[in-house]
């Protein structure tokens, strides 16, 4: 591809950029960025291999990969500026929640390849969890070519379009709640006479490592648990608290609600 163009410089949108000026795979990758807030784009250009556009008119038509990093009720939008104009020789990467690559491909009347991918927040630091599915017409290379993308910023994983719903539930959303539980736990820590940045530090830091000992160990998270819980310790009396007040329910719960929520997204 001639170049890589990004649509959309929000918290996502230059989190990605970022991400592609420092992706080993993508060294010499000429790349363009568009926004309706102009000043984003300014201040944004900090490469000489970044192009700001003042324009959707000025968003190379033909061998692009055109990724949009909008809000799904922006799409129609910007689909006015891009529609008819992209050729199928381009690669159109989606990150709308809820809108699926056949809704995306006819709002900017596109016959070519499309890809629907769900990043998260992470992405800012490049350590994202992110979903990707693929129309019919993508190629194998066109699928690497977005891989990159995301593995530049985090993980990216394959999977399938019934599935992008849950994704944006689960890891999509998902660090809002992990934040969450950062904070509960520092607030825990406070109300037991701890003071406040030191229980933060360790609230942080304990979510962190529980989370790369579930990766690094291939471990299930149950047997993780069951390792550090001793008979009639400390840990057991709080996992039986955290089950009395129906804490994994919750969780389930609002993976579910986000979901929902998506798809409520997808039709509008």
């Amino acid at each position: 591809m001639e170049k890589i163009t990004i649509v959309g410089l929000g918290n996502m949108g230059s989190a990605l950029l970022r991400g592609l000026l420092k992706s080993p795979g993508l060294q010499k990758q000429a790349l363009a960025i568009f926004d309706v807030d102009a000043s984003r784009v300014k201040n944004l250009v900090t490469s000489p291999r970044v192009t700001g556009l003042s324009s959707l008119a000025d968003v190379q038509g033909e061998n692009n990969v055109v990724i949009l990093c909008i809000k799904p009720q922006d799409l129609h939008g910007v689909a006015e500026g891009l529609k008819g104009r992209l050729s199928p020789s381009c690669l159109l990467i989606s990150i709308l929640a809820g809108k699926k690559t056949d809704s995306v491909a006819d709002e900017l009347n596109f016959k070519g390849a499309v890809v629907r991918a769900m990043p998260n927040i992470a992405a800012v630091i490049a350590q994202a969890a992110t979903a990707m599915v693929a129309n019919s017409v993508c190629s194998n290379e066109q699928k690497e070519i977005a891989e990159m993308i995301f593995k530049g910023v985090g993980e990216a994983f394959w999977t399938k379009e019934s599935l992008m719903d849950t994704v944006t539930g689960l890891s999509g959303s998902g660090p809002a709640y992990i934040y969450m539980v950062i904070e509960a736990l520092a607030d825990g820590g406070l109300k037991m006479g701890m003071p406040r940045d030191l229980a933060l530090k360790l609230a942080t830091q304990t979510v962190l490592g529980a989370a790369a000992m579930v990766k690094e160990t291939g471990l299930h998270p149950a047997i993780l648990k069951d390792q550090v819980t001793t008979p009639a310790g400390t840990t057991i009396s709080a996992l039986h608290e955290l089950e009395e007040r129906g804490l994994r329910s919750m969780f389930v719960s609002a993976v579910e609600k986000a979901t929902n929520r998506s798809v409520e997204l997808g039709k509008a």
